[in-house]
């Protein structure tokens, strides 16, 4: 069993369901107090979060949150330093509007594009920078640009994305403390919290195990309505993607059925359907949940040998229920999928990226996840500055 998976399954359950209470680590003292100031008496209508990889992750999960807890901020997501794509400029100038790039390493090249092309658009005003460290809290300490460090007890040095959970609080506390939100939501994740160590027995790991048994060999889809594809779906692939490592995709139910199922007709290769159905989803959604079950699904059909459909139901009493299950219930897929599997790893983000601290020699070089350093390796640093 390949290193990731040996870490994961020292974590997975109760220390990561326990997680969730640990939204208060993170410094505060960077931030700058006439913006901080602002922030309390409710002058931004906008939030706009930019991030790359498992850094984007939370601000998708923000914006689905605020969606569904009615709060009245706009929250917009960026994924490109090319902003002209997501939203127009001049939104990005309004004094109403709030922009966090949230960067876990603080290496990431596209996030330190973004700052500054905020700080030719803006001069940083009110601009927040997240982070672990590196490369872009040095830059935002230079030009005295806000900074809130995070500051995790028990970071993973190579996947901060076993740690989702514990930023949605992180970010939950942060609001609370700025007054954007009028809760913490403390006693909902302590409630949770109980919740999921009951729910996850030995019965429900088995249907995630046997889940997993079912999608072994395949490339997989994820689909959901946007109620669970904002929040939810980004997360859920990058699991499969960089834990299990296989080949896994996300869209939008709807759109999937009048495009991408046609690949389904007779494939040669296995493919396989995850569909997540809330309860409170229309019934024009649910039915299509049940079309594709009977489309796809249906074993006597000849073409349907190489398929597998699975049908994940979210009917748990609340957004805090459904999510967390969701999230830890894929998880567990994943992992056991990624246990046969056994693929080894190597470092294909970290040189796609063009991001130094996920290498391989970065990770011997500095064990630690926390305080990540601003200056690598003398080399990495001049090539870092060629770029």
């Amino acid at each position: 069993m390949q290193p990731r998976l040996h870490r994961l399954e020292k974590l997975i359950g109760t220390p990561l369901f326990e997680s969730i209470l640990w939204g208060h680590e993170y410094d505060l003292s960077g931030l700058d107090n006439d913006l901080r100031s602002r922030i309390e008496t409710q002058q931004f209508r906008r939030i706009v979060f930019y991030g790359m990889g498992c850094s984007s992750v939370v601000s998708d999960i923000v914006k689905g949150f605020f969606k569904n807890q009615g709060i009245p901020v706009h929250v917009d997501v960026i994924n490109d330093y090319d902003v002209s794509w997501f939203m127009d400029e001049q939104a990005l100038r309004d004094e109403k509007t709030l922009t966090i790039i949230v960067c876990y390493s603080g290496w990431s090249r596209e996030p330190i594009m973004f700052y500054h092309k905020m700080k030719e658009l803006t001069k940083n005003r009110n601009l927040i920078v997240l982070s672990g460290g590196g490369k872009i809290a040095d830059i935002a300490r230079e030009d005295a640009t806000s900074l809130i460090l995070y500051k995790l007890r028990h970071a993973d040095r190579e996947y901060p994305l076993y740690h989702v959970q514990q930023f949605f609080s992180i970010f939950l506390d942060l609001f609370f403390k700025l007054k954007i939100t009028k809760s913490s939501y403390q006693a909902e994740l302590n409630e949770v919290v109980a919740y999921l160590k009951e729910e996850f027995d030995r019965n429900t790991l088995k249907q995630a195990e046997e889940i997993a048994t079912r999608l072994r060999d395949s490339e997989i889809v994820f689909l959901a309505t946007p109620r669970w594809y904002v929040p939810l779906l980004k997360q859920t692939t990058m699991f499969f993607n960089e834990i299990a490592m296989v080949p896994a995709h996300r869209n939008l139910l709807h759109e999937f059925t009048h495009t991408e199922v046609a690949a389904f007709s007779t494939p040669k290769n296995k493919l396989s359907v995850v569909t997540f159905r809330d309860s409170d989803d229309d019934m024009y959604s649910r039915d299509k949940v049940d079309i594709l079950a009977r489309m796809l699904g249906d074993k006597a059909v000849a073409q349907n040998q190489s398929i597998e459909f699975v049908n994940i139901e979210l009917n748990q009493k609340n957004f805090f229920h459904r999510f967390f299950f969701a999230h830890f219930f894929t998880v567990y897929i994943a992992y056991f999928l990624g246990k046969y599997n056994d693929a080894e790893g190597r470092d294909l983000i970290s040189i796609t990226a063009g991001n130094p601290w996920w290498s391989q020699k970065s990770i011997e070089a500095f064990p630690s996840c926390t305080d990540i350093p601003g200056v690598l390796e003398p080399q990495e640093a001049q090539e870092e500055a060629l770029v």
